[in-house]
């Protein structure tokens, strides 16, 4: 049968370009701003959209990778890659930690089974871990004073590699919220400075020197979204990788009075000219907006005027002249950024990508 009825990615008006350039200079800079610590570029979740496999092709000299899940990091094995794989989820099955062995993986540990099944397996074959210790995100990892066991316990596997250790930051993106002192503390009190750590996040590098320990990681600065909650102030020159583009389908002259879309949201204040933008929540756009949200069309910021729909989004172009049916339309990209589409829609950069670009197709710039 011709064609393919999947109505995602090249079926669609909707495309997202990629500048592998942006992401080599994020990835420098952010390597710069850490203090030239090593740098882990974390690319879980197909790179948060932008794709793992072609970034981790585009950054042939990043100190490691980070994803989820023992499924990705193999993925990128089969792909090419090289460099080591942090997995940060770990193992969960005895048949994920012979992956991880196989495909020479860096499983992140954090509770007694992953030390049970790494005490039981016959030969680790230099196996590198990654032991996580929850110092105050309260999701995975070791409690403080189960670390002594767990470093105790490790010592016994004769046929491990290199032991690091982990923690994660919960609210660095608030330079004034005290946690991000109060979990520097607690990582000091452990006097495991024997040991490589990572701890820096994105918002880390950028606002928490303290926190730059051996290995950085970075994950939304990577693809040019700053991560911090005061990022007006905290400026910072990351590129943005991402634009989503598409098409308008149709210009149309609303009377004062008309109204658009589904439950007449919308009612025009006076006589209007309306572009129907080839786009909607099918495409991964955020079907919640506030009243501020814009699109760049010729140049220009347009009002998306009306509900987000699942195929298309209507603007205001009334300030247009030749504004036609076929001409391009930028949802997200330098201007407006990513954040502003999460602040308009009340979310937050991550979803805005992830969303995107698990839906459109893709376009890659600047590989070389």
């Amino acid at each position: 049968m011709a064609g393919n009825l999947n109505s995602h990615g090249p079926n669609r008006h909707a495309w997202a370009s990629i500048d592998l350039e942006a992401i080599r200079h994020n990835y420098r800079l952010l390597k710069k701003l850490s203090g030239d610590n090593r740098l882990i570029a974390v690319i879980k979740a197909d790179a948060y959209g932008h794709g793992a496999s072609e970034v981790a092709k585009a950054l042939p000299n990043a100190d490691a990778f980070a994803v989820a899940t023992v499924e990705e990091a193999v993925a990128l094995r089969k792909s090419g890659i090289s460099q080591k794989i942090i997995v940060l989820g770990g193992y969960i099955h005895p048949r994920e930690l012979q992956t991880c062995v196989e495909y020479q993986l860096d499983p992140v540990i954090y509770q007694q089974i992953h030390l049970d099944q790494l005490i039981n397996y016959t030969d680790l074959e230099g196996l590198q871990v990654w032991v996580k210790i929850d110092t105050g995100m309260g999701r995975l990892g070791y409690a403080l004073k189960a670390v002594p066991g767990v470093i105790e316990q490790l010592a016994r596997v004769a046929t491990l590699g290199q032991v690091r250790m982990m923690t994660h930051l919960a609210c660095a993106d608030d330079v004034d919220n005290p946690l991000t002192d109060r979990q520097l503390g607690r990582v000091d009190s452990l006097k495991l400075d024997d040991y490589e750590w990572s701890i820096a996040n994105s918002a880390g590098i950028l606002g928490w020197p303290d926190s730059h320990r051996v290995w950085a990681r970075t994950g939304l600065a990577l693809y040019g979204a700053n991560p911090m909650s005061n990022r007006n102030q905290t400026v910072v020159d990351l590129k943005p990788a991402m634009q989503m583009t598409s098409l308008i389908l149709a210009v149309n002259v609303l009377r004062k009075g008309d109204s658009i879309g589904y439950s007449s949201t919308y009612t025009c204040s006076r006589d209007m000219k309306i572009a129907v933008i080839g786009a909607g929540y099918a495409d991964g756009y955020p079907r919640h907006k506030t009243e501020t949200a814009q699109v760049i069309i010729g140049g220009q910021s347009c009002d998306i005027v009306g509900g987000i729909s699942m195929d298309m989004i209507t603007a205001d172009v009334s300030s247009l002249e030749n504004v036609k049916g076929g001409d391009e339309v930028i949802l997200f990209g330098a201007s407006p950024d990513a954040n502003a589409v999460a602040d308009w829609s009340e979310t937050i950069a991550y979803e805005i990508f992830c969303n995107v670009g698990t839906h459109v197709s893709r376009e890659y710039l600047n590989k070389d």
